[in-house]
């Protein structure tokens, strides 16, 4: 089946709006919104191909199927993530292993980690918010998203470090 321009161009602005949803939702990095609409858009155009006209309108379908492809997608990329492959400590790269020393000891890890949860669970949940944020924009991103000058971003940030300090975790702090 041959699409019509004006469908496609249908398809092209359902597509942006929902993949713009996901990133403001926190689903999906800046960097990734253009990769996930043209995959989004492959599939659809992909299912275009074996539309039928009879059963209902192509808008009505193309709606349909960005919304189960954008499910599709988010699942896949969940698996994996779940799937993720796991190394041994000792093979790891020695600039990521240096912070807990080379060949560190599994315990040490854990203990790390339980120390990284109570420096968290010491945070104001919007301090929270913020380390989430910043882990995938940086700090003017980050700000503009909040709606926040970058100095007072700035100031909450130097709270966080303090906290993360007290908890004896600022040599892992950059």
């Amino acid at each position: 089946m041959q699409i019509d321009p004006k469908d496609l161009q249908f398809a092209n602005v359902v597509t942006t709006a929902e993949v713009k949803k996901l990133f403001l939702r926190g689903v999906i990095r800046r960097d990734e919104q253009e990769d996930f609409a043209s995959e989004l858009m492959l599939q659809l155009l992909t299912e275009c191909r074996r539309h039928d006209q009879a059963p209902a309108p192509i808008e009505a379908m193309i709606n349909q199927i960005v919304t189960t492809r954008i499910v599709s997608i988010l699942r896949k990329r969940h698996a994996k993530k779940r799937a993720a492959n796991v190394e041994p400590l000792a093979d790891r790269d020695v600039g990521r292993d240096a912070r807990v020393g080379n060949g560190a000891d599994p315990l040490r890890i854990v203990e790390l980690r339980i120390d990284l949860k109570a420096a968290l669970e010491r945070l104001r949940p919007q301090d929270r918010e913020i380390c989430d944020l910043l882990l995938r924009e940086a700090v003017t991103p980050a700000a503009r998203e909040l709606g926040i000058p970058r100095s007072t971003l700035r100031d909450a940030i130097a709270k966080i470090r303090d906290v993360f300090r007290d908890a004896g975790l600022d040599k892992y702090l950059q």
